[in-house]
């Protein structure tokens, strides 16, 4: 069996804020990995977001409603790499029509060792087999984490209180079926394009995932990754640049 492929968590800028406070009772910093598969591609409810790269050429395609672009889809439109591999992984899964098939592969496929796991740095869960073999899996494994943002929300809520406690779940706000947030009073988090709307909702913002991971309440993370010239979005990015406010996932410290 061909295995999916992880990336180490611990390698990248924005899961490695992790460790800025989540240590092991051991003593140890966690080990983190995550899986991503091709954005937008894999996205059926995707909305305000919703950017693609070829497969190809990596060349980006916006939605008819995409009010801001998927950095996720920036970054595989920059690197063949990167595309590769999440397509790699979602011709894979495609291809195993069970939930139980899919279980199988992706517990085949996990690192050795791991502490936590996020599910789609780029991607969301394409279809309800995909997002019940990972419920299966956190089940599998109930002394370490899986977490998700997902706007895939039928799936969640036809799962309602059949969520293993080990598996994080965070709402993402700007898909297709927002309204099932407040029907079923999941976590959301929202993007903004500054700190004063952020702060206006009531919501506070999270660039270490500890409201991801940790957290009960809404959030908000800020607008970042390249932006489409012209638009409102490229707009807030440059006022933020100018104003010299940390938006981004880099290791560089926040002014």
């Amino acid at each position: 069996m061909e295995q999916l492929e992880f990336s180490n968590g611990n390698d990248q800028a924005k899961l490695q804020k992790i460790l800025q406070w989540w240590t092991l009772p051991c003593g140890h910093d966690p080990v983190i990995y995550s899986i991503s598969l091709p954005s937008g591609w894999s996205c059926p409810f995707a909305k305000e977001c919703l950017s693609k790269a070829d497969r190809d050429t990596g060349k980006i395609t916006d939605g008819k409603d995409t009010e801001f672009r998927c950095s996720s889809a920036s970054d595989e439109s920059r690197s063949p790499q990167a595309r590769a591999q999440r397509w790699r992984n979602f011709d894979k899964l495609r291809r195993i029509k069970t939930v139980d098939g899919m279980v199988e592969l992706i517990e085949y496929s996990l690192p050795e060792i791991w502490d936590l796991i996020r599910v789609g740095v780029a991607g969301d869960f394409f279809n309800q087999r995909y997002f019940e073999a990972w419920l299966q899996v956190a089940r599998n494994h109930p002394d370490q984490i899986v977490y998700a943002y997902t706007k895939s929300l039928p799936y969640w809520a036809a799962n309602l209180g059949n969520i293993p406690p080990n598996f994080r779940f965070t709402a993402s706000h700007g898909g297709t079926m927002d309204h099932l947030i407040v029907k079923h009073g999941m976590k959301s988090n929202l993007v903004v394009f500054n700190p004063e709307q952020a702060e206006a909702l009531g919501r506070k913002i999270d660039d270490n995932e500890w409201h991801a991971i940790m957290g009960t309440v809404d959030y908000a993370s800020l607008l970042h990754g390249t932006q489409p010239k012209g638009t409102t979005a490229a707009a807030a990015i440059k006022d933020m640049n100018a104003r010299g406010i940390h938006y981004g996932y880099s290791r560089r410290k926040a002014r």
